[in-house]
């Protein structure tokens, strides 16, 4: 029941403070918790859309823009300075977050959905 709780604790309330109640696609990755039977589960009874495990070329950087690009602006931000604790790099990646640009963010999704459309032309083969 714990792994319930914490979906319902984090997963859900991004609907409300990300993206307002909007519409929005779950992207999943292939990170071995986010595999498990209970955790896909949940997320299809719980999400409106899911691009599943299954569905997910995770080992592509292209399809991938959150780690490879958000998660690469959050680092390169974040790790300018020396931080000499945990509660000091936290305290970090919280203000860098807060300082992407939604237009950076808006950037990411359309480079994501062109590569998308790539990826389905392509088969889900090789694709430039």
């Amino acid at each position: 029941m714990y792994k319930e709780d914490v979906l319902q604790g984090v997963v859900n309330p991004l609907n409300m403070t990300l993206f307002n109640g909007q519409e929005w696609v779950f992207q999943q990755d292939s990170a071995p918790a986010h595999k498990t039977k209970m955790t896909q589960e949940w997320l299809r009874r719980n999400l409106l859309t899911l691009i599943s495990t299954e569905n997910w070329p995770s080992g592509s950087p292209d399809l991938n823009p959150l780690d490879c690009k958000l998660w690469a602006v959050l680092k390169d931000r974040t790790c300018q300075k020396h931080h000499s604790n945990l509660e000091s790099l936290k305290k970090s990646l919280v203000k860098v977050a807060a300082e992407i640009l939604l237009e950076t963010v808006c950037v990411v999704a359309a480079q994501w959905l062109e590569c998308h459309k790539a990826c389905v032309e392509a088969g889900g083969g090789h694709f430039e």
